[in-house]
């Protein structure tokens, strides 16, 4: 709880009565301008410690968490790429097929065409 007015001057007033108008005033500047109670206690700092220990347990979660899912992204790539790397096997493989059929195909249409003309001609 903040320090009144009128709690300050009354201190100051006890405290100049008691030892001087001069070591009052010394005594009173040297108490913080907002009031001891904006300094952390021990129980305060014991209470942040805490919440940063739990801080620090929840990162070391979340980064267990992060490296598993990285795990499972790299597995789930290898297994993609597996499976590209095999369609491309098996375009490159009907391509190739494709392509014999129709060097075939017009081979046989070039023979057919000249066995006409020696026919016909």
């Amino acid at each position: 709880m903040a320090m009144t007015e009128e709690q300050r001057l009354e201190i100051y007033l006890e405290l100049a009565d008691k030892i001087s108008p001069e070591g009052a005033e010394f005594l009173m500047a040297q108490s913080p301008p907002g009031g001891w109670e904006q300094f952390a206690t021990k129980s305060d700092l014991r209470e942040l410690s805490a919440k940063f220990e739990g801080l620090s347990a929840e990162f070391k979660g979340l980064s267990a968490e992060f490296r598993e899912l990285a795990a499972h992204v790299t597995v789930r790539f290898a297994e993609f790429e597996v499976r590209m790397e095999q369609r491309f096997a098996q375009l490159e493989a009907r391509r190739s097929r494709d392509v014999w059929s129709f060097a075939a195909a017009v081979a046989a249409i070039m023979v057919t065409v000249v066995l006409s003309v020696a026919f016909i001609g």
